[in-house]
């Protein structure tokens, strides 16, 4: 019996910080910067300078 309740209680806190995540602002900066670092990524892999990019982005 006690092993059920700790493990409903596990549960429930996994899924609770899940949903914390998603609805945190935190959460959408680690997604910016994610696709920040994605994109330099590809950028490096085709070799290209992209100089007009860049200009846009201080715009």
């Amino acid at each position: 019996m006690m092993k059920v309740f700790i493990g409903s209680v596990v549960v429930l806190l996994i899924i609770g910080v899940g949903i914390w995540l998603m609805l945190s602002p935190s959460f959408k900066k680690v997604g910016e910067t994610a696709s920040k670092v994605k994109e330099q990524f590809k950028e490096e892999e085709n070799g290209d300078n992209n100089t007009e990019k860049e200009k846009q982005r201080n715009e």
